[in-house]
């Protein structure tokens, strides 16, 4: 077998690496702990030497530490990848899970990947809570959550085969538990059981996905890295809470111990605070108010960058199959972006994430009177078969939340290149016309251009969106908005022409294209000044651009919106990349160098194991039989350094410098 040569660009160990060890004897020394008071409690209180409610409050928070050793065990925290007694860790994992009660080991730890995977996704990520209406809305939320693992397991995740493998050890699990406990209360322990058992879990649930889930996590509409979840730091928590108010260092580098979090904090403050991490202080007064940190629902890179999970405000019905949807964004926020570009909506739906690109429709100079905010408008058409459009225009409800990342796209205006512009040709069909009316509006808000042309091309009258909208402009900017629709339908009564855009139709429209009666040194100095933007259907692009071509408009002029989703186009060989996955299924891939695997996998429709795609959750871990392949950075937390020494690599990160072999191995 050709030995695996991992290529290392970055010979840095990264700060959370250098403060792991091969062992993390705080974790172990906390399980063993957690036996010997369990053995003393219980001892005690058969003795009667303590009473039950303080035995039950001693029981509460000793399942309380047991999920943290369970949560270790999960992460792969205890043992370093390599270790010899790598397989007592889920040993250790199983035993500290007993006190729970309800969460087998293997299951919380399939499972639980998903959250670091989406964290905040109100679809996909498992712990997620959101809003709550009331405090028995939020008690039930609470208590529900470690429940829905299971539902999850059978329902929306059993097709995931690490997760259904998980059925059998979690059978296992409630034998090996429920089994003693109705036996002893049966024989005369009833009380015990209720006191030692029952009674500590039902409290130390509440803590748990109180402290683990709810508070660190709060609003829940972040899903920005450096945002998604708080730190509130102190001594005191961090003793009663063994760490976890320094939750977003444990979601940054989840191969961290506990007792690790509060030292990798100290190393990388300054790091976090200059990405706008919501740091809160606990012990010496707070910064900005418990839990009030804005920097949880900030938007990042000087509010250009959206991740966020978004209520919808307002839906207007626009034509029969056709809406525009507006989007709240986070209170005393706004989104930096330029008229044209779009947003991607994410939704659950069909069994996987679907994601669609929606342009903005509004004009991002304006603003929201009443809120002060920017406008976050997206207008959406159903298409055939289309699932997200038509989930949008049939289901979508006012208050519904979409997770939506932006702004992209390069169709833009202005345009980058600077020059004068004293007219401007719009040209849209369908539902083309949603990044142009933001052109539209944006360009109507500067007086340097004198004159707005919009060709409007639509299948029939009632298929014109944003009509009222259109109209109420046409009427405030009667001397330079000239609007003309087309119409594709004939026999209707129409406001424009009737027919197909074509070019003598172009011509007759827009008079700088009419040059029959124009000087060639007017033609030269109208054109010099004009800027055209198309967006539609292919047809109608083509027939626009090779128009345009043949009145040899400069290209720097002519701006076409290509609705074409992007990929990273192969540059150089093409290695072969050959996959073997844990079910039996080969797979053959051709990747080059500035590619990865999964990106590749997912555009050939290949299924490959995997969650987060970018590194975090490492769900996508795969045992490098042969090959070289560039080095994963030590800051993709995903993966470790004696997991990558050991031949492992991540999908998402993969990147080949020669013909390589995959497989899904185990541990």
């Amino acid at each position: 077998m050709q030995q695996v040569n991992l290529v290392d660009e970055n010979n840095n160990t990264s700060t959370w690496q250098a403060s792991t060890s091969n062992i993390a004897w705080g974790t172990i020394l906390m399980f063993l702990g957690i036996i010997m008071g369990y053995v003393l409690v219980i001892g005690f209180t058969l003795n009667e030497q303590i009473s039950y409610p303080v035995a039950t409050l001693i029981c509460s928070y000793l399942a309380f530490a047991s999920f943290t050793v369970t949560h270790d065990a999960g992460h792969g925290s205890i043992f370093k990848m390599g270790s010899p007694l790598k397989p007592l860790e889920s040993i250790i994992g199983w035993g500290a899970s007993i006190p729970m009660l309800i969460m087998p080991f293997r299951i919380f730890q399939k499972i639980h990947d998903r959250h670091h995977a989406f964290t905040n996704d109100p679809d996909r990520d498992p712990d997620y809570i959101g809003d709550s209406t009331s405090w028995w809305d939020l008690l039930l939320k609470l208590y529900y959550t470690p429940f829905g693992y299971h539902v999850k397991s059978v329902t929306s995740l059993r097709h995931i085969k690490a997760i259904s493998n998980t059925y059998r050890s979690s059978v296992v699990y409630m034998l090996v538990v429920y089994v003693p406990l109705i036996t002893l209360s049966i024989n005369g322990y009833a009380l015990e059981v209720l006191f030692l058992a029952i009674i500590p879990i039902v409290i130390a649930i509440f803590f748990l996905i109180m402290f683990f889930d709810y508070i660190p996590h709060r609003p829940h509409k972040s899903l920005a890295r450096y945002q998604n979840t708080r730190i509130y730091g102190g001594r005191i928590l961090n003793m009663l809470l063994l760490g976890q108010n320094y939750h977003l260092i444990h979601h940054m580098y989840p191969r961290l111990p506990w007792y690790k979090y509060q030292e990798v904090f100290i190393k990388t403050k300054s790091e976090l605070e200059s990405h706008g991490a919501p740091i809160e202080k606990a012990d010496s007064g707070f910064q900005s108010g418990f839990m009030k940190s804005s920097n949880a629902n900030k938007l990042v890179s000087e509010r250009a960058s959206l991740h966020h999970v978004l209520k919808v405000s307002t839906i207007e019905r626009l034509t029969s199959d056709s809406v525009a949807v507006s989007l709240d964004l986070p209170e005393g926020e706004t989104l930096r972006y330029r008229a044209g570009q779009y947003v991607t909506v994410s939704k659950w739906l069909a069994g996987e994430q679907q994601t669609r690109c929606y342009s903005l429709c509004g004009s991002p100079e304006t603003t929201d009177s009443s809120s002060g905010n920017m406008p976050l408008k997206i207008g959406v058409r159903a298409t055939l078969n289309g699932l997200v459009s038509s989930y949008i225009n049939q289901t979508l409800n006012v208050g519904d939340e979409l997770v939506v990342q932006g702004p992209f796209g390069d169709f833009i205006y202005p345009p980058i290149h600077e020059k004068a512009i004293e007219n401007l040709v719009l040209i849209a069909g369908g539902s083309g016309i949603t990044p142009v009316l933001s052109i539209l509006e944006t360009a109507l808000l500067q007086s340097s251009v004198n004159n707005i042309y919009l060709v409007y091309a639509c299948r029939d009258e009632s298929s014109i969106m944003f009509f009222d909208h259109l109209k109420k402009l046409q009427s405030q900017h009667s001397e330079r908005l000239h609007l003309n629709y087309v119409i594709n339908e004939p026999g209707q009564k129409i406001f424009g022409k009737s027919g197909r855009l074509d070019n003598v139709m172009l011509s007759e429209l827009l008079p700088m294209l009419n040059t029959d009666d124009i000087s060639t040194e007017s033609i030269a100095s109208v054109y010099e000044n004009t800027e055209f933007y198309v967006c539609g259907p292919e047809g109608l692009k083509n027939v626009v651009v090779e128009s345009l071509d043949s009145h040899d408009i400069d290209v720097d002029r002519v701006h076409v919106e290509e609705f074409v989703a992007t990929r990273t186009e192969p540059l150089g060989e093409l290695h072969k990349v050959d996959i073997a996955l844990a079910n039996g299924e080969q797979h053959s891939l051709k990747v080059a160098v500035n590619q990865n695997v999964l990106e590749v996998a997912k555009a050939e429709g290949i299924v490959l194991p995997h969650a987060c795609g970018n590194g975090t959750c490492g769900s996508c871990k795969l045992k490098v039989d042969s090959g070289n392949l560039l080095d994963i950075p030590d800051s993709i937390p995903g993966i470790v350094a004696e997991e990558k020494a050991a031949g492992y690599t991540l999908a998402c990160q993969c990147q080949p410098l020669s013909d390589i072999k995959l497989s899904e191995k185990f541990n």
